[in-house]
């Protein structure tokens, strides 16, 4: 039978507040932790907690894991609570083999009862996570590996307290939950590839049901909810201003009035924009407003910077606006789509490139008139895109703002 690591973390995307930046945690999951095992260390089963089978046993797997697993890797950047609590239970189970990762703008924030224990640093990233670094990763963690395998002490129960006993479970009873765990027809991570396939798809209809599934049996995770709500959105069963209604009724259990979550703050956004654009309803739009400048005020994001200056320009069809306000708000939107094209610009010097970049910076020149530069990321936007729904998007988008802008 082979060894056990348990890999303690988050899933899918996550905000991190204190650099008001959000974070991909699967991209440490699959790109680090997930290679170096599937090619350094083959004796390991490896097993993250979506990764576990049905449920009603995840939480009898995972304190079973946490007990008999041979390695465990806490990865508790965003001070996940759920991360950072399995750790303390890892901790008062095992004094050994325990390893804990996290970004290094995280570290000043770290719990007294970890601050003298090894840690795992790596470098800040967001939802792009470069090849170089995943290596450097990579090759720290392998030193972390090799060292846990010495069984020395790392948890601070059993240093302080080295005559404590640990607790057990009979090997056999541990072999069957195991078993029973690590059927993989239904999992966390297997609905969720699911579902973002579909999507890619442009089948938001079916993915509906299955992040419907999800949210039954993970209803507190922000990432699904978030997730629920833009499907529900894009399949517009059975109408589009029922399934718009239905999507924020999902969001709203999200607070987004009050959040500072750049994802829930820009769905709560397209939303409000969606209905503006179905019902022609201009309160509507004041609210997909509200939610795009607290974002881009919250972070110079590029979407939520984007569509706040693309609300702005659709404010200016308001039936009774001032000729002076429409300048005004034709000035606000020009200003942003500079600020968002030196963004941009940087941005891709040092990060991977997602292709809604170059969408954004077609939509941008365009708008301040550089049309050369405008067709330049529009053709780099349209041989990346995955799916039909982003062109059309995208094409709907620019056409709204082409009727919104002074003809030359």
């Amino acid at each position: 039978m082979k060894k056990t690591c348990f890999v303690v973390m988050g899933f899918g995307k996550k905000m991190d507040y204190r650099n008001s930046k959000e974070i991909d945690l699967d991209l440490i999951y699959k790109q680090v932790i997930k290679r170096l095992f599937d090619s350094d260390f083959k004796d390991y089963q490896l097993i993250r907690a979506d990764e576990i089978s049905g449920s009603e046993i995840i939480d009898i797997s995972m304190y079973s894991l946490l007990i008999k697993s041979d390695l465990v890797i806490a990865d508790i950047t965003t001070s996940n609570e759920n991360a950072l609590y399995e750790l303390g239970i890892r901790h008062a189970l095992k004094p050994f083999s325990t390893i804990i990762m996290m970004q290094k703008s995280d570290k000043g924030s770290i719990p007294f009862d970890l601050s003298h224990n090894r840690i795992l640093t790596y470098d800040d990233y967001g939802e792009y996570l470069d090849e170089d670094e995943a290596a450097n990763i990579r090759k720290l963690l392998k030193e972390f590996v090799r060292a846990s395998q010495e069984n020395k002490t790392d948890s601070p129960l059993y240093t302080y307290l080295p005559n404590v006993t640990p607790p057990s479970l009979d090997d056999s009873d541990y072999e069957k939950i195991l078993e029973k765990a690590l059927h993989k027809e239904q999992t966390i991570f297997n609905y969720i590839e699911q579902a973002n396939s579909l999507k890619k798809q442009n089948n938001f209809e079916d993915s509906v049901e299955i992040w419907n599934k999800l949210h039954d049996a993970i209803p507190n995770n922000d990432y699904v909810t978030q997730q629920l709500a833009f499907a529900i959105y894009k399949a517009k069963k059975p109408n589009e201003t029922i399934a718009l209604q239905k999507a924020l009724e999902v969001i709203m259990t999200l607070a987004p009035n009050t959040s500072l979550d750049l994802e829930t703050l820009g769905i709560t956004g397209a939303i409000y924009k969606r209905l503006y654009k179905v019902n022609n309803n201009f309160d509507y739009l004041e609210e997909a407003i509200k939610m795009y400048q607290r974002g881009y005020t919250i972070r110079n994001d590029y979407y939520t910077g984007e569509n706040y200056a693309n609300c702005l320009l659709f404010k200016t069809k308001k039936e009774g606006i001032s000729a002076e306000e429409t300048i005004y708000l034709q000035f606000s939107s020009k200003k942003i789509y500079s600020e968002i094209i030196d963004l941009l610009l940087t941005e891709i010097k040092k990060s991977e490139i997602d292709y809604w970049m170059y969408a954004t910076l077609s939509t941008s020149y365009y708008v301040i008139g550089d049309n050369e530069n405008h067709k330049k990321y529009e053709k780099l936007f349209l041989t990346h895109l995955s799916a039909n729904w982003e062109k059309e998007t995208y094409f709907e988008n620019l056409d709204l703002i082409k009727s919104c802008l002074p003809s030359e």
